[in-house]
């Protein structure tokens, strides 16, 4: 996923150059492109732990807020129903958490500081959109992110990558205007799969993220062909 970035960009490009053309036998029937910005937040339960040590656990909520854009495209298979994807060129990056604890890697507040966050990147979703009356619409999705962890910890170690999936629903109003083009507002909730990651220098330390949701709502420009 290297490239994704630059291809983004190409398609972004794109979507300005479809953007300028008048409705025509050269414009792709049933085809929507668009932009959004969505603001919302995240919350999940993350907990570090040793295998043989179920008492020296650690467990902490935590939840943020965040802005995000986004690009999308969808085709109309009939007048009710539609599919697309969307795509999140930003990072949304969590908060950093700071642990202290001592040599023995005991959470009593020691001198030795662990600091985490994480980023979700390449995030994606597969959707269908239902249309419903007075120009409202159900969304449901299927997403996808890479989970890239940022951490800087005294007492050793790091913990890889890893990824996620989960589902997601939403309801929107769409208002057409000249020439097809739009602007939708939406409201979304998605819940997605826990994550676990263990620690590269110490295979008994494991961390695991788990009741990860979001709620986001979202403005949305675009126009269909």
């Amino acid at each position: 996923m290297k490239n994704i970035k630059n291809k983004i960009a190409i398609f972004v490009v794109s979507c300005f150059a479809l953007f300028a053309l008048q409705t025509s036998a050269s414009a792709i029937s049933g085809l929507t492109i668009g932009l959004g910005y969505h603001t919302g937040g995240a919350m999940g339960t993350g907990t570090e732990k040793k295998s043989d040590d179920t008492s020296n656990t650690t467990e902490e909520d935590g939840a943020f807020a965040y802005d995000t854009p986004s690009i999308f495209a969808e085709f109309a298979l009939n007048d009710a129903f539609s599919l697309g994807v969307e795509y999140h060129p930003d990072s949304i990056t969590t908060p950093e958490n700071l642990n202290k604890q001592d040599s023995a890697g005991n959470n009593d507040g020691g001198s030795l500081s662990n600091k985490v966050s994480a980023s979700f990147e390449e995030h994606t979703t597969i959707y269908a959109n239902i249309n419903m009356p007075y120009n409202t619409y159900l969304r449901i999705g299927y997403v996808t992110t890479d989970v890239v962890t940022k951490e800087s910890l005294a007492t050793g170690g790091a913990y890889n990558d890893a990824d996620t999936d989960g589902y997601q629903v939403g309801l929107g109003y769409n208002h057409t205007v000249d020439n097809g083009f739009f602007v939708r507002v939406e409201l979304a909730a998605t819940e997605y799969g826990d994550i676990s990651a263990t620690n590269v220098n110490d295979s008994e330390k494991t961390v695991t993220v788990s009741e990860m949701y979001g709620a986001t709502a979202s403005i949305k420009i675009g126009r269909s062909f």
